[in-house]
């Protein structure tokens, strides 16, 4: 049974604190608006991530955080302990 962590933040800082803990290889989604991006991350810079969709028609993506901050509703992030965080923007 996969496991997910609920965590509820109510600023952009402490947003910023939890995407220090994602990793290359780690499993990465963003929900913002009426869309969403997901893959395996392959770079990651600060709020910069390159991620492999593993889909043939999308391949490889850019995706800037901070481009969907005003949307974004979650990010998720499952490490190779199989356990998904969820985190929530609530400001």
């Amino acid at each position: 049974m996969k496991k997910n962590i609920e965590v509820v933040l109510n600023s952009e800082d402490e947003l910023y604190k939890y995407l220090e803990d994602i990793e290359e290889g780690d499993y990465f989604e963003a929900y913002f608006a009426r869309y969403h991006v997901e893959g395996v991350v392959v770079l990651k810079d600060e709020t910069f991530f390159k991620l492999d969709t593993k889909r043939e028609f999308l391949g490889i993506i850019d995706f800037e955080l901070t481009s969907v901050l005003p949307d974004l509703i979650e990010v998720a992030y499952t490490k190779s302990d199989g356990i998904r965080r969820v985190l929530k923007l609530i400001e």
